[in-house]
């Protein structure tokens, strides 16, 4: 919706949802009055009823189709973040079975790669941002696989399982290269301000529809017109909660990538 509201915790966030829906409300009112008095309803006829249900609908169905996408981004995000803590812990097991120089170089790689991701890249997601350290340090990370295993090519057979070691690191930085690439991907991923647009207005539209069938009625309008801002608005906290999932107060916590620094 507005990039301002990614950053508010999440009852400001709840709150602001409401004011939107709110004011929404209100624009549809005032709206309704300036019709009533450019064009007056002298037949005193009144809207149907089924008029509402009838707009509420493909509302309902629009919003759902945004919030489905929404909350699929953010499964997908925290998928990636346990693929890529799990190919790291790989990394990890796999440098055990190096010799003490070589498990040293591959360990400090990872922890510094983990520490990168965890203490500057979680934060520059927030404004769809990467750190290239951390890129580079998996670029490393893959060019001591294969240095490795050349060492074990060159050492013919006494160093057959150090060969297989660098095989398995290889693939299993790969991993974390892919799982990356999903996370950041996953961070970029905005709803589009047409999508929004379109929820915006088909409120607009129900809350001209429920003015309009109330209009004569100030206590009932006002509740209806408050019941329907709570409502809306607490569905548009739940999507706009989960758009950035790495971003404001509901962001993915890097948990598992901290775990796999403290193992290492």
């Amino acid at each position: 919706m507005f990039d301002f509201m990614y950053d508010l915790q999440d009852w400001s966030l709840f709150i602001a949802c409401i004011f939107i829906v709110g004011l929404t409300a209100a624009a549809a009112a005032v709206c309704m009055v300036a019709v009533r008095i450019a064009w007056p309803n002298r037949q005193k006829t009144n809207m149907v009823n089924t008029m509402l249900s009838g707009i509420l609908l493909p509302t309902g169905l629009v919003i759902a189709f945004v919030a489905s996408d929404v909350w699929r981004q953010e499964t997908k995000g925290r998928t990636a973040v346990e693929e890529e803590a799990i190919a790291v812990a790989d990394v990890l097991r796999t440098a055990a079975h190096l010799p003490a120089e070589l498990r040293e170089q591959v360990t400090g790689l990872t922890n510094d790669y983990i520490r990168e991701v965890v203490e500057e890249e979680w934060p520059l997601m927030a404004r769809g941002e990467a750190s290239g350290k951390a890129e580079s340090l998996l670029d490393a990370l893959e060019q001591t696989s294969v240095q490795i295993d050349v060492q074990a090519r060159d050492a013919g057979a006494d160093q057959i399982g150090m060969g297989q070691a660098a095989k398995d690191l290889r693939r299993y930085a790969q991993q974390v290269e892919s799982a990356r690439n999903q996370r950041l991907l996953v961070a970029n991923t905005r709803v589009m301000p047409t999508k929004w647009t379109a929820v915006l207005v088909l409120l607009f539209v129900a809350a001209c529809v429920i003015y309009e069938l109330h209009a004569t009625q100030r206590r009932p309008m006002i509740l209806a017109m408050a019941l329907f801002s709570l409502g809306f608005g607490a569905t548009l906290y739940l999507v706009a909660s989960y758009d950035r999932p790495f971003t404001g107060a509901t962001v993915i916590e890097p948990e598992s990538m901290t775990l796999m620094l403290l193992r290492g």
